[in-house]
């Protein structure tokens, strides 16, 4: 009875110190870009403007389960040097979901907008969107 009960603590001990799995780790930021109210198509990445068109607003959902951390937002225009635009670090009132919000005005050639978004456990997600100009 002895070497059994022995036994059972060393097997107890041994599966208590193996790591344990935290779900939440499997999950990375989310990234998606709509152009209305609200994300109506996840593969949203793309517009093009109509001649004589020169601002588009940005708008994505950026969300996270393990709470937001950073969101950088970058600009590249055609011919041009990326730049960062935008951060964002407060999240107190909405820790888990962003709403980017951004007019960008004076477009006159193809801009590429990259957001990073991170969370609390440093994990990364990078979508980019492209705006499209009509000769």
């Amino acid at each position: 009875m002895k070497k059994i009960l022995v036994l059972l603590v060393m097997t107890l001990a041994v599966f208590s110190s193996c790591k344990k799995d935290d779900f939440m780790d499997r999950f990375v930021p989310e990234v998606l870009y709509y152009e209305k109210d609200k994300v109506e198509n996840a593969d949203f990445v793309s517009t093009t403007l109509a001649a004589g068109i020169t601002e588009w607003n940005i708008k994505c959902r950026v969300s996270a389960p393990n709470k937001l951390k950073e969101i950088k937002m970058y600009k590249t225009e055609k011919g041009k040097s990326e730049e960062l635009v935008e951060t964002y670090t407060d999240f107190q009132l909405t820790p888990t979901v962003y709403h980017v919000n951004y007019v960008l005005t004076d477009i006159t050639a193809e801009t590429v907008i990259r957001i990073d978004a991170a969370d609390m456990k440093d994990h990364h997600t990078v979508r980019s969107f492209t705006v499209k100009v009509t000769p």
